[in-house]
């Protein structure tokens, strides 16, 4: 994260958890958000398709549970529908019709001054809305790499706008444990280095370009790369990390009262809960977008997920734009020089 934000930045997001933009809304867009999101139906139509394709996460509630699972299948997704059912009304992933519309506002507002790194892929957003009787997801956790929205690491940053004001009388604020309090977080990146060491010597799993394309690994092999002793240890360490920041610093998390509108930076890898509504009269709204830095890992971007496209925003933090890709942003042809790297 150092290399990805701006030294200023760097230093509130590491002491405070979440950088504030100084950026809202403007009133006509948010109301024209929460319009929009108001006339989508309920639906939840991300979490199930993930957690089919990521059982092997079950395992870190446990050996047993995560047999279970894999085992009866069918029970794990009942049993993951019925968490997310009693978490969100809505939950609805890669709409995508306001990340230019955000992006544009925020960059004409200088949104480029957090950033040390030229490229940033806004990948694909989402919305969450809940009422009072529905929980949201208030247990611990950091959102760890998984491998439908394969290239995220631990240094993702979101673009996280509350539609509706997160405070004491409302609830719905996020409970944060800034990296200062706990230094505990994920090392996501190991995960691209292992991607490449298993796949990058096969040619049948790359582009034209000598990238690995994620969807020409077979299931086998996929499968195999999960059950390996390097993957098993990357999940051991987010389950013993996780348990000491739920047993040891549940004290040091913090909350602050966001306005409806207002735009902060936050990392979904720290560890994070989000605390239930508690007003009857409305419904709590977030809106996010997922930020990838792009790093000099040789690992082509997924271009479609469940059916729609994403990776097709590019922001360019030099010339302060953001740039459609029709067919899904092409990291072969950004300048190595302009990516992170990987391996110092």
């Amino acid at each position: 994260m150092q290399n990805f934000l701006n030294t200023q930045y760097f230093n509130d997001y590491f002491n405070n958890g979440y950088i504030d933009t100084g950026v809202s809304l403007p009133a006509g867009l948010l109301e024209e958000m929460k319009n929009h999101y108001k006339n989508v139906a309920e639906a939840r139509n991300d979490y199930p398709q993930y957690f089919s394709k990521n059982e092997h996460q079950a395992y870190l509630e446990g050996k047993v549970t995560g047999s279970l699972f894999a085992l009866f299948p069918g029970l794990a997704n009942k049993m993951v529908t019925k968490l997310y059912d009693k978490s969100y009304n809505k939950a609805i992933h890669l709409e995508q019709a306001f990340i230019e519309q955000i992006c544009s506002h925020l960059l004409q507002q200088n949104f480029q001054r957090f950033f040390k790194t030229r490229f940033i892929v806004a990948s694909y957003d989402i919305y969450l809305g809940n009422d009072h009787n529905h929980r949201s997801f208030i247990d611990v956790h950091s959102d760890i790499p998984n491998f439908h929205h394969f290239y995220e690491t631990e240094n993702d940053l979101t673009i996280y706008v509350p539609l509706i004001d997160v405070n004491e009388q409302n609830g719905g604020r996020l409970a944060i444990l800034p990296e200062s309090k706990g230094k505990l977080k994920i090392p996501g990146n190991v995960l691209l280095k292992l991607f490449e060491k298993s796949f990058l010597s096969n040619p049948d799993y790359l582009d034209e370009n000598g990238y690995i394309d994620s969807d020409k690994i077979d299931d086998k092999a996929m499968k195999d790369f999960i059950n390996g002793e390097p993957y098993k240890a990357l999940m051991g360490n987010y389950k013993i990390s996780t348990d000491f920041a739920k047993d040891y610093y549940m004290d040091e998390f913090i909350k602050n009262d966001w306005k409806a509108g207002q735009v902060v930076l936050f990392n979904n890898k720290i560890f994070h809960a989000a605390e239930s509504w508690r007003n009857p009269d409305y419904n709590r709204e977030i809106y996010m977008i997922r930020l990838l830095p792009v790093y000099d890992s040789k690992i082509r971007l997924k271009k479609t997920l469940h059916g729609s496209q994403f990776n097709k925003y590019l922001i360019d933090t030099q010339a302060g734009t953001i740039e459609l890709h029709q067919h899904g942003v092409d990291l072969s042809k950004i300048p190595q020089q302009e990516k992170l790297k990987l391996r110092v």
